[in-house]
């Protein structure tokens, strides 16, 4: 039997646990069970049969289902436990790669906006003096992928399920996933065709709007005149013009400069 349906605002931030208490999240594709003992705390998950879930409802509760009655399920042993876990939003610690809906060409001179959405991990800490970080979970398992022009140029990924949009409006309602801006300049003289995008998401940290709405900073990809070379630059604040921003997570890996460059294509397909 179920009981206690949790009404806090959003699926991460602090929760208590009491001793022998279970808890649940449905989060997406992704069931999570924790429950607190006196000495440890037990972590379990599975994806849920809703494959194609697109809505943006998430629900907590309390739950007498036990951890070890899923497949995916994990014991972190302490001296003593406090009641406190702390669930953190996470970007992937790959590149996603990310396809237009329908391949498109950008001419020579043009720039244009398109905006990834990106699936996230869950960061699962307890309180503690420091706090300890006991697992980070998948949202949604991605498939492997490698990005570049040869087996020895180029870097592992996930691809991604789901397409970037020309609009912001066409983008899916899903409390579950993040939404990179990413410009798009092609100052070279010839026609960029556009049919995949490598979004650098270890190098991104992640804001939460007023909303609950996740964002990464816009990232502005540049094709320069010579063709050969694209620049990467990363803004160091959230979107303008979405309301109210506050960070949540730092970015998985911290970038040399502001402004990088990489072979054309690596980052572009």
């Amino acid at each position: 039997m179920t009981v206690e349906v949790n009404k806090q605002p959003f699926w991460w931030g602090n929760f208590k646990l009491e001793i022998e208490e279970n808890k649940e999240w449905q989060i997406g594709q992704l069931k999570l069970i924790v429950r607190r003992l006196k000495n440890e705390w037990q972590i379990a998950y599975e994806p849920t049969d809703d494959f194609n879930r697109l809505d943006s409802n998430w629900e907590i509760k309390n739950t007498e289902q036990l951890p070890e009655t899923l497949n995916n399920n994990s014991r972190y042993v302490l001296h003593n436990t406090t009641g406190q876990l702390i669930i953190t939003p996470q970007l992937a610690d790959r590149s996603i790669i990310s396809r237009p809906h329908i391949p498109f060409n950008l001419t020579a001179g043009e720039e244009v906006i398109l905006y990834v959405s990106s699936s996230l991990w869950l960061e699962i800490a307890i309180g503690s003096t420091p706090e300890k970080v006991l697992t980070s979970i998948a949202i949604q398992r991605l498939s492997d992928t490698w990005f570049g022009p040869s087996t020895l140029e180029g870097e592992f990924c996930y691809a991604s399920t789901t397409h970037c949009r020309l609009n912001f409006e066409d983008i899916p309602d899903r409390s579950h996933r993040a939404i990179t801006p990413v410009l798009i300049r092609n100052r070279s003289k010839t026609t960029l065709l556009l049919d995949r995008l490598n979004l650098p998401t270890p190098l991104l940290p992640l804001y939460a709007s007023s909303t609950g709405q996740l964002w990464t900073p816009q990232i502005t990809l540049t094709r320069e005149k010579d063709g050969d070379l694209a620049e990467l630059k990363i803004d160091n604040r959230p979107p303008k013009n979405k309301g109210r921003m506050k960070k949540i997570n730092e970015a998985r890996k911290t970038a040399d400069s502001s402004v990088l460059f990489r072979a054309f294509s690596t980052v572009f397909s």
